[in-house]
């Protein structure tokens, strides 16, 4: 084996063999084959989806609450103009998970491994696909490029597919999210045409108002920058610092958004990215909405507004920095294509998708 499993960049305290003797030889080898290669893998985008199109429904995380949103799931994507099949699995839990890791992971392989399935699409997030990293075939998947799109937990899998089949994915509704007119713009437009998104904008003013108020772009540090598009969710994209997984976010635009955290929470995660030096060479980053990240009662004394802490942890970079555009666990959320090139311009407060992300 490579001295990769000795390095930093390795699960901390896990033995080459321990960790040989649990996951598949097929991860090991992929872990060593990229050690080796300092280069990202080409990029690869998938075909664009169109109206009667077969579509999967995958369960990578959390077990469904309740059965019916099972059904529920289906006729939303039929709905969407799609033809549905589901995963043998989805339907089976396993404590909180929808199903053990190989199970999870099976359906998804599957999916890309069928010429019948034109796209995958997981019906929610939750936790738990993380652990079907090491059971993913991501060869099958880059031989086999399909629009994938979620957010939530399963940015672990967008960012995943990016670095290691060189898939672009997409950042945009999970199958339970709502479709209104503002959401099923950008989710088709991002998913069915090889024409860039161009400017992102915001939700359109409530009926009677002038100026903005619920959906303000706020600058953190002005400047311009242009690179590529990647992020999702903070807890997530933290969590893989130190792993195989961890993004190399050099020259990016890196977008965040998180849901239910706490303020204190919030500045934790976000030193430890700091402190890290994952954001030493980043381009720009864009905040977006944080959904019930307010600070609860029975919490510290005071708090640090979430604004202090995003000018103290990201504008003090130095760079190309804006807070509220809207993404993340949100009704009104856009999709954002993950691999392409965009441009911020911090100054402006607007954020430009410049590549199509499907062929």
């Amino acid at each position: 084996m490579s001295d990769f499993f000795t390095r930093r960049n390795f699960l901390a305290g896990v033995s080459a063999s321990a960790f040989a003797a649990v996951y598949p030889p097929e991860f090991i080898s992929l872990l060593e084959t990229q050690a080796q290669n300092s280069k990202p893998l080409p990029l690869i985008k998938p075909k664009a989806l169109k109206p009667g199109d077969t579509v999967g429904l995958v369960m990578p995380a959390t077990a469904i609450d309740t059965p019916e949103w099972i059904n529920i799931s289906k006729e939303v994507a039929e709905s969407l103009g799609f033809k549905v099949v589901m995963g043998k699995n989805v339907g089976n839990t396993y404590g909180y998970l929808a199903g053990t890791d190989q199970e999870r992971a099976a359906d998804i392989n599957e999916m890309f491994r069928r010429s019948d399935v034109q796209g995958v699409f997981p019906i929610q997030g939750g936790w738990g696909s993380m652990r079907l990293l090491p059971y993913l075939d991501f060869e099958l998947i880059r031989k086999n490029p399909k629009v994938f799109i979620g957010y939530s937990d399963i940015t672990t899998l967008l960012l995943a597919f990016r670095k290691f089949s060189g898939l672009v994915t997409f950042h945009g509704p999970n199958i339970r999210s709502t479709f209104n007119d503002y959401v099923s713009d950008y989710y088709f437009r991002a998913i069915t045409s090889s024409v860039p998104l161009g400017l992102l904008k915001q939700p359109p003013l409530p009926p009677g108002e002038k100026v903005e108020k619920e959906n303000r772009i706020i600058m953190l540090h002005g400047g311009k920058a242009s690179g590529e598009l990647v992020g999702g969710n903070l807890s997530l994209l933290v969590t893989t610092l130190g792993t195989p997984f961890e993004l190399d976010l050099t020259g990016k635009i890196l977008f965040l958004e998180d849901v239910r955290e706490e303020p204190y929470r919030i500045d934790r995660m976000l030193t430890h990215l700091f402190l890290s030096g994952a954001l030493n060479n980043v381009a720009g980053i864009i905040v977006g909405k944080m959904r019930d990240c307010e600070p609860k009662d029975g919490g510290f004394t005071g708090s640090l507004t979430l604004e202090e802490i995003f000018r103290t942890r990201l504008g003090s970079l130095g760079k190309p920095a804006i807070y509220g555009l809207s993404f993340g666990h949100i009704r009104d959320q856009i999709t954002l294509p993950i691999g392409v090139q965009a441009t911020l311009d911090a100054d402006a407060k607007t954020v430009t998708i410049d590549e199509g992300a499907v062929r």
